[in-house]
């Protein structure tokens, strides 16, 4: 039986960490991510392929608990995600070191106005139309003055890998998604 609670303890746990990641959503149609508290906790996305119309990054800040976090931010308005593993690590009173873990297969994620604070990111890219050097106030209100910025109309990028600080949408689809809390070792990503 206590097996089951343990079992049942870390599913709990990580629905908590998906709730908690989740809850910038409501904050993409103002750009950035001011306000939010944030878990203080780098994430890993992988993606085999990113289909974006209308993207633009530019340079930000994250508040994060130890301090402010210079972030490349990210804003793709519809997007279509492909082979997606999300983790982040995870401490479990009584289990130790942990990490929560999403994983979507094939072209299965789809977002609007999706919203990362990337804290780095690498990978393959093709842009159609980019401007590079923007300020950045022409691609967001809340961007910083002066700030630098990249804009395009389409976006194909391929083997992305992506440590973000924060993700929210106004719309977020993960069919087929698996979601679990592994040990440190076990994660597919």
């Amino acid at each position: 039986m206590g097996h089951t609670k343990k079992l049942r303890f870390a599913a709990i746990a990580g629905v908590g960490l998906l709730v908690l990641a989740g809850e910038g959503v409501a904050m993409a149609q103002s750009g950035v991510t001011a306000g939010l508290a944030l878990s203080n906790v780098i994430f890993t996305q992988q993606v085999g392929g990113i289909e974006a119309e209308e993207f633009s990054l530019f340079v930000d800040r994250e508040s994060m608990e130890d301090g402010d976090l210079a972030v490349s931010r990210l804003k793709l308005k519809e997007a279509t995600i492909t082979d997606l593993c999300m983790s982040a690590p995870i401490k479990l009173p009584g289990l130790g070191d942990r990490r929560f873990q999403m994983t979507v297969d094939g072209p299965n994620t789809k977002a609007t106005n999706l919203l990362i604070g990337a804290k780095d990111l690498s990978g393959t890219m093709t842009m159609t139309n980019p401007q590079i050097g923007v300020d950045a106030r022409q691609l967001s209100d809340d961007a910083e003055p002066g700030a630098f910025g990249i804009s395009m109309s389409h976006l194909d990028a391929t083997d992305q890998l992506i440590h973000a600080t924060s993700i929210s949408a106004d719309s977020l689809t993960a069919a087929n998604g698996k979601i679990g809390v592994v040990k440190e070792g076990e994660n597919a990503c």
